[in-house]
């Protein structure tokens, strides 16, 4: 078995050969695993169960723009004599309103993780503690906060979505968090925070999104093998912004770029989505995605331009949209998605956040003044399960 614990990716925890049959679940719904007739009785299964991840915040007369927390990790061996004929899953449903929680999952009365906080809920999620001081822009609250798993081997809790504005005059959103790690090493990471009229990009499963307060900035997501470059200016004469971080198995995005002279666009470059992909085998699970690029927005004269944020890879964030935008100049942009476990990039004011992946949370939109424009979606929960057959 391959082992790339310190690359921030893979491992089951296994010996070489355990099991010869891997099962993946990502939709929301209730599902029946079946015991195989001829499951080893000498091995153990092993069950991932994510909880579902919360719905970016978004601020209209009150509220705020902190980006979604993740689902929660629960990591668990279960005999054959444990098991039941039928096992009934349950996958949460990510959150679709900035002040709910996305669904818990679970795996029969074995195993369950909560989903994350949205990014304007305020209750605690099983007995975790505040967002942390030192998270910057951090205050004592539940906002965005993670989840958690419940009765495993290993529980990890989701990250926290990154910090947004509290206020309209300067709207910027959150990034979304992500999932836990498969390997169950470590908790999910913290969206990114940008400040005056920025997108945060979303988070890895590896590492936090961005926490550069650069106006107008639209951060690139983070990738499965680095964070996302920092960038952000705007001038006189352009905009651009930050690259996704590199993944294990793909590039990051490169990041938006807007030009104008004499009041006049001249060029847009719309950032790129993170390459790499997912291996998902019955002893070697890899998410190997690289972050979105940044999107970025520019207005002169009666023109405005817009280069869309890209989607992150499998475990990577997809990249924040920045930019000053009115909900009369048709200036609306759009921050990029987060791959299967990432986060979903935040948007500046009315402008489209993107939705987390499989479990992670979505992002935030700094000012959202109707059903339009509305939140990043949190995802919906997960089950990996691996075992072995006798043939």
């Amino acid at each position: 078995m391959r082992n790339l614990i310190g690359a921030a990716a893979v491992s089951t925890g296994n010996k070489t050969g355990r099991y010869n049959k891997v099962d993946m679940f990502h939709v929301a719904g209730t599902f029946d695993w079946v015991k195989p007739e001829n499951l080893d009785p000498d091995t153990p299964i092993t069950v991932r169960v994510w909880g579902a991840g919360g719905a970016g915040g978004c601020y209209s007369s009150v509220g705020n723009s902190f980006g979604g927390g993740a689902g929660g990790l629960s990591i668990k061996e279960i005999s054959f004599e444990d098991l039941l004929a039928t096992t009934v899953m349950a996958l949460g449903l990510g959150a679709k309103t900035h002040n709910g929680r996305g669904g818990t999952t679970s795996f029969g009365t074995h195993n369950s993780a909560t989903g994350g906080n949205s990014g304007f809920y305020n209750t605690q999620n099983e007995s975790g503690g505040t967002r942390p001081i030192s998270d910057i822009g951090g205050s004592a609250n539940y906002y965005g906060q993670g989840g958690i798993g419940i009765g495993g081997d290993t529980n990890r809790r989701g990250g926290w979505g990154g910090f947004g504005s509290t206020s309209p005059t300067s709207g910027y959103g959150g990034g979304g968090a992500s999932a836990p790690h498969p390997d169950g090493h470590l908790d999910g990471f913290h969206g990114g925070r940008t400040s005056s009229y920025g997108g945060g990009g979303g988070a890895s499963i590896a590492y936090n999104g961005g926490q550069n307060t650069i106006s107008y900035d639209g951060q690139g997501g983070a990738g499965t093998a680095g964070p996302a470059s920092i960038g952000g200016q705007q001038n006189t004469y352009g905009t651009s912004v930050g690259g996704g971080g590199t993944g294990i198995l793909g590039a990051g995005g490169k990041g938006g770029a807007i030009s104008n002279y004499s009041n006049a666009m001249v060029s847009i470059d719309t950032a790129e989505s993170g390459q790499g992909t997912l291996i998902l085998e019955p002893n070697y699970i890899l998410f190997g995605g690289g972050g979105g690029g940044g999107g970025c927005m520019n207005s002169q004269s009666s023109e405005t331009g817009r280069a869309t944020a890209g989607n992150g890879g499998p475990g990577a964030g997809g990249g924040g949209a920045g930019g000053k935008a009115s909900s009369t100049a048709g200036g609306l942009n759009h921050a990029g998605n987060g791959g299967m476990l990432g986060g979903g990039g935040g948007a500046n004011q009315y402008s489209y956040p993107g939705h987390g992946g499989n479990a992670a949370g979505g992002g935030g939109t700094g000012y959202d003044k109707g059903p339009e424009y509305g939140n990043g979606w949190g995802g919906d929960g997960l089950i990996i399960i691996q075992y072995n057959l006798i043939y």
